[in-house]
């Protein structure tokens, strides 16, 4: 009888720390793993080392759960026909059932999973250290199960858009830090003509104008840049910086034409994706960008400010007469 409760006992314990330590393990990710490394947490080393292989750790614990309760059973179901005889060994089979349940999945489970960090912070070192002798074992299940098992992202999008919205609302993160996220994988949804200004709103100065003749529109619409045609809209020839412009307008240079100020226009294509085109715009030191359509003509502007706006909101300044020009052209199209 002694032994009968001894055995069980150790079973359920056994059982009872495998779940334990697998929850733990599981509910520490591989970036918290390193946060708590360069933090100098004691143990945090072992467990990076345990995160970067987890299937390693994870198949010994399994492996080693399974044969506890399998083996253990065994014992303790001959142990029980000794004791109390074939008729009890149904109901013995189904209170250790109901125990291994309870006190060996239940239970650890959810103190592993409200305690991970703690718990796999103190069990990495044995947990290594057993995963290492146990390592040939391992390797031979990694074999067999490896043409079976594809890779997987660690990490998707909309993982990573839904904790944001818990952190938001466990209070980790502001609402403004987790739109910001949400507004960063837009980026590469996005192209330049859905956030470019198109071009029949599009302000312009002529090539042959005289940095005289063009001063009243630059100071009108005080914008930093503009674009320079020739002809017509469809043939940018160039950018005029109202800076440049102005400080020339000031050394009485009034009869230089625009096009011989005007900086070599940037051209993109209106099929660029966002986030494609804020690294063309960082490579190129440009704050502005003539869009063409498929047939090379131009579609619209597409600005700096345009390819920031689609992370922070609407940009509206002192000097912005329409809050959204996109807007304005559809309504006038209509």
């Amino acid at each position: 009888m002694t032994q009968l409760i001894s055995l069980t006992g150790l079973v359920i314990l056994l059982s009872f720390t495998f779940s334990l330590v697998e929850t733990s393990i599981f509910g520490v990710s591989l970036s918290k793993a390193n946060v708590l490394k360069a933090q100098g947490k004691r143990g945090s080393s072992t467990l990076l080392k345990i995160k970067q292989h987890p299937s390693r750790s994870i198949t010994t614990i399994v492996l080693l759960n399974n044969v506890n309760n399998i083996v253990g059973s065994i014992f303790i179901g001959h142990l029980a026909t000794n004791v109390f005889g074939n008729t009890a060994l149904g109901i013995i089979s189904a209170i250790l059932t109901l125990l291994i349940i309870l006190l060996g999945e239940i239970i650890p489970k959810t103190l592993g999973d409200n305690f991970a960090e703690p718990i796999a912070l103190f069990i990495s070192r044995p947990l290594y250290i057993i995963t290492k002798i146990f390592r040939p074992v391992t390797f031979l299940i990694e074999i067999i199960t490896k043409n079976f098992v594809k890779h997987r992202k660690i990490t998707s999008e909309e993982e990573l858009q839904l904790l944001s919205h818990l952190g938001q609302l466990e209070g980790s993160i502001e609402k403004d830090e987790k739109e910001l996220i949400h507004n960063v994988f837009t980026m590469n949804d996005k192209l330049a003509k859905d956030i470019m200004t198109p071009r029949t709103v599009v302000d312009y100065v002529e090539a042959d104008h005289t940095i005289e003749e063009i001063s009243k529109i630059l100071y009108a619409k005080s914008y930093s840049r503009m674009p320079v045609v020739d002809t017509d809209i469809d043939n940018v020839v160039g950018i005029i910086q109202t800076k440049k412009a102005l400080i020339e307008l000031a050394k009485d240079n009034k009869l230089l034409k625009a096009r011989d100020l005007a900086d070599k226009p940037l051209f993109v294509s209106e099929k660029m994706r966002v986030d494609v085109l804020l690294t063309v715009f960082k490579k190129y030191r440009s704050h502005l960008a003539v869009v063409r359509d498929e047939f090379g003509g131009t579609a619209g502007i597409v600005t700096l400010e345009d390819v920031l706006e689609v992370l922070v909101g609407e940009i509206v300044d002192e000097t912005d007469e329409v809050v959204d020009l996109r807007e304005f052209a559809k309504e006038n199209m209509n």
